[in-house]
């Protein structure tokens, strides 16, 4: 079963290190199978708004040249998306910004066009497996706001639930057995009482 430490935090203050309550879960007998990190801390990743997209004119794979506001500036990128429109907001990789899968953004000419950065999709940040096209952000996204602070990233945990622990097949069964292998944690489960 597949356990967010964001969500998880919700239920039990998690003081001790992740790879440490992971490594104490494993010991207590929960064996964590896998461990993924999601999202992007770069503070070159912002929240961005595209102010207009005309079709590239060395193009004849529907690239298109954008003008974003990137919150201090107005920058030109070259996007290969389809699924945005003028006034979207979307996160924007600034020059500089390495991105999961040790990939670095630089300010380059794409056919003849420059483009000062790159607009993201999900997949790029690592937020979702499959994703098509710009990940397109609400309307109430601040411009020019970290991305990581906007949308925070998080550790996503697999582990192996036997049939005779029933009782951690949900987020407040796995907080109490994490406050169990970690004391000082104990009296901050948020436990709602059953009433009978």
């Amino acid at each position: 079963m597949k356990f967010s430490l964001r969500w998880l935090s919700h239920y039990v203050d998690l003081t001790v290190p992740a790879a440490e309550m992971l490594e104490r879960l494993t010991l207590a007998g929960t064996e964590v199978e896998h461990v993924a990190f999601t999202g992007v801390d770069s503070p070159l990743v912002v929240v961005a708004q595209i102010i207009s997209s005309v079709p590239h004119p060395n193009s004849d794979r529907g690239l298109s040249v954008c003008q974003v506001n990137d919150g201090t500036t107005t920058r030109q990128i070259v996007c290969g998306a389809k699924n945005y429109q003028a006034g979207d907001k979307v996160p924007c990789a600034l020059p500089g910004a390495k991105l999961p899968g040790d990939v670095t953004i630089k300010e380059s000419r794409m056919r003849g066009e420059l483009s000062q950065g790159m607009l993201c999709s999900a997949r790029e940040l690592a937020i979702a497996e499959d994703a098509e096209g710009l990940l397109i952000l609400p309307a109430d996204a601040p411009v020019g706001k970290k991305f990581s602070d906007y949308r925070p990233g998080d550790t996503v945990f697999e582990v192996e639930i036997t049939s005779n622990r029933p009782d951690l097949l949900s987020y407040r069964g796995l907080a109490r057995e994490i406050a169990a292998i970690v004391s000082d944690n104990l009296a901050r489960v948020d436990c709602v009482p059953v009433s009978v």
